[in-house]
């Protein structure tokens, strides 16, 4: 599989359903000051300089009965620096450091430049706007913000085609004491869908550069 279009479906499957009404989110109601909302988002975020937490994802595709579960270690620094670091059932390390992304399997590494492809760039930037609190401001998605059960929860529908062929849409989880993503979910085009989980998550701890650069 070429690496361009393999980093495409892991950015976002991370390997990182179908479209529902908003009244179809049991318990989530459209927010209605979200002046409010998104002064505190940002407010949060830039408070941010770092971000760790522990991940188990999960992949239900169509052709498939059983599930397939990985997990592993999310790490965020300030800025424009992710590293994805899957542990088991296999281990796969994803860097994401400014604009460029580094893909490390048990065989090779690969090393791609965002800027050669659109896609790769509007992935990689949905990455960074969960980070940053500047989901609103992202021209690919049409976003909406509902609350309920403690949390936020922005649904990105794609309005660009880039993104159209891949997901048809994008569900974020926040949580409203501190606005950090506790939940990731993934609707591909095709029907599969992936569910990322985020726990012990911490903000602000010390994380070394080194963590970002070549494996």
């Amino acid at each position: 599989m070429p690496v361009l279009h393999k980093i495409s479906i892991l950015l976002f499957s991370l390997n990182v359903c179908f479209p529902f009404m908003l009244s179809a989110q049991t318990g989530f109601v459209p927010v209605k000051d979200m002046t409010q909302m998104k002064a505190e988002l940002i407010k949060n975020n830039q408070a941010t300089q770092t971000v760790s937490s522990n991940f188990s994802q999960t992949k239900s595709m169509k052709m498939l009965n059983e599930k397939v579960v990985s997990k592993g270690l999310f790490y965020y620094k300030k800025n424009n620096r992710i590293r994805i670091e899957y542990t088991s059932p296999f281990q796969y390390l994803l860097i994401m450091n400014g604009g460029n992304i580094i893909v490390q399997d048990e065989h090779k590494t690969n090393k791609v430049n965002t800027r050669n492809s659109k896609s790769l760039q509007s992935a990689n930037r949905i990455m960074m706007d969960c980070m940053t609190g500047n989901v609103f401001s992202n021209k690919d998605f049409e976003v909406q913000c509902l609350a309920g059960q403690g949390k936020y929860l922005l649904q990105l529908t794609p309005v660009a085609a880039s993104m159209k062929n891949l997901f048809s849409r994008i569900d974020i989880y926040l949580e409203q004491s501190d606005y950090s993503v506790s939940r990731l979910t993934l609707h591909e085009a095709g029907g599969d869908y992936t569910v990322m989980d985020f726990t012990n998550r911490k903000k602000n701890i010390s994380l070394s550069d080194a963590l970002f650069s070549n494996p």
